[in-house]
């Protein structure tokens, strides 16, 4: 077993390798590229995607991150480090003269999104980018259902066990000595599928595929993670 279907899914025999670099690769293996990857953090989705032949640009508001991935350039042979780029640009006003027939927002990047505002101009970025028959593809943390607590005169484990609860993720940047603060940590925010739906509706998109895994399990709502694919 080693294949994958329309969709982008791993076969199972590739589960637990990277899978989230193997359901982007395969994503770029059936839109094409260039491939825009938005909050690239350290590169790794962009140098998968140079290594499988893809030309990525990736961009990240992060200095610290967009350095990160430029020090794996001196490890790359010369035609996949020809194929990857990097850019630190606020991911709600960027604006380049390309068009992607692929555009990624991996690893959580629409989670840097505080408001709805910053989440209505993420998408108009996206938007932008995007050739008229392009393809929009993200992963997000999912807001899961209200644990399930027990009864006072319940034994702790009785029924259903409370859900441990999501836990805000920190991205952590180093600093300069002298700087107030040697970590800077940034709360990532959830999203329900009901508010990306709203959102990327309001943004002129129509939701295609929903998965909660990336080997391309269908997603429910006890799911962690969010997986969608988009279209104009």
């Amino acid at each position: 077993m080693g294949g994958n279907d329309a969709r982008g899914r791993t076969s199972l025999s590739l589960v637990g390798q990277e899978p989230d670099l193997l359901f982007y690769t395969r994503q770029a293996s059936e839109h094409g590229g260039p491939v825009l990857v938005l909050g690239a953090a350290n590169g790794r989705v962009v140098w998968a995607l140079a290594e499988h032949g893809f030309t990525a640009v990736g961009v990240d508001p992060s200095e610290v991150m967009i350095r990160s991935a430029e020090e794996r350039r001196a490890t790359q042979p010369a035609e996949v480090s020809d194929r990857a780029r990097f850019l630190v640009a606020d991911l709600r006003s960027l604006r380049l003269p390309d068009r992607f027939p692929l555009v990624l927002a991996p690893q959580h990047a629409l989670g840097l999104m505080p408001g709805n505002d910053d989440l209505e101009a993420f998408l108009a970025t996206v938007r932008g980018h995007l050739t008229p028959e392009g393809t929009f593809v993200y992963d997000v943390l999912n807001t899961p259902r209200e644990p399930v607590l027990p009864r006072d005169d319940e034994e702790p484990n009785a029924g259903l066990e409370p859900r441990r609860p999501l836990f805000a993720l920190h991205l952590r940047e180093r600093k300069r000595p002298d700087a107030p603060s040697p970590i800077r940590r940034l709360k990532l925010r959830h999203f329900s599928p009901e508010e990306l739906d709203a959102a990327l509706t309001a943004a002129g998109f129509v939701p295609r595929e929903r998965y909660g895994r990336f080997d391309g399990k269908p997603f429910d709502l006890e799911d962690s993670r969010h997986i969608g694919v988009a279209g104009p």
